[in-house]
């Protein structure tokens, strides 16, 4: 397996001969993804550096997992588009040739690596699934969820060797946090104990990596997010749990 991160929650995954490439934004282009998304790190890659993929793997149809320019790139390319039903649909809109919506449960094998929808909890996609891809090694990708027993049950039929976690996120009055953030990746790696836990979602302004600690994303601290993602894993593999910090830009290779 090897992985490289782009950004915010855009990674590419070589596994067995396929290359995958998770929720792509390649932005904020236009006005609402600056206002809604400002991105305080920008992406490590362009569609025109990705070379060959196979499959966008896409956990929900919001602006900050899948962009028009991704779009664009697969239906260019014939790449397939795989991922919740909403995803699905715009792919297909958007003149996308080869496109599997999956729910919670499905699956669909693309060549050597299969591809499962499991369970997500986002309560502004009710559509919302997490990715496990199985082969020769077994990688999650949670997209935006929350942490709770029915994702834990999932997950827990899969040996994983690699979680990509969101691990910051947003805060409602009314609605409480919208996904994870460091305390429930902390949480999860304990209950499911991957082989390694990488956070991401970690380069969009406003989102929080730990309110009770008053840690948030901004624009210009990313020092003291590096410092504070430094120690939490530092911590966490005290507890013999491997923890693995990616910054945009970096391959890593398992």
């Amino acid at each position: 397996m090897r992985i490289t991160m782009v950004g915010h929650m855009t990674v590419r995954i070589e596994l067995d001969g396929r290359v995958f490439l998770t929720d792509p934004w390649f932005g904020p282009r236009g006005y609402l993804e600056r206002l809604l998304a400002p991105r305080a790190v920008p992406p490590a890659l362009t569609p025109d550096d990705l070379g060959p993929v196979d499959a966008l793997l896409v956990s929900h149809d919001h602006l900050d997992h899948l962009d028009e320019v991704s779009l664009d790139f697969a239906r260019r390319t014939g790449c397939a588009v795989v991922g919740s039903e909403k995803a699905a649909r715009r792919a297909r809109r958007a003149g996308v040739r080869e496109v599997v919506a999956l729910k919670r449960g499905e699956s669909i094998a693309l060549g050597p690596v299969t591809v499962h929808a499991v369970c997500a909890g986002h309560p502004l996609a009710a559509d919302a699934v997490g990715l496990v891809l199985t082969g020769s090694q077994t990688l999650y990708f949670s997209g935006d969820t929350r942490r709770m027993p029915a994702l834990v049950e999932d997950l827990r039929r899969f040996p994983l060797d690699v979680a990509l976690v969101q691990a910051a996120c947003a805060h409602y009055p009314r609605m409480g946090d919208d996904g994870m953030s460091l305390p429930d990746v902390a949480a999860l790696a304990r209950e499911v104990r991957p082989r390694w836990t990488v956070p991401i979602h970690l380069h969009c302004a406003g989102k929080w990596l730990d309110r009770a600690a008053g840690l948030r994303v901004t624009m210009d601290n990313a020092a003291q997010v590096a410092t504070a993602l430094s120690e939490w894993a530092a911590s966490l593999q005290t507890e013999g749990l491997g923890m693995k910090i990616l910054n945009p830009g970096e391959v890593w290779e398992l």
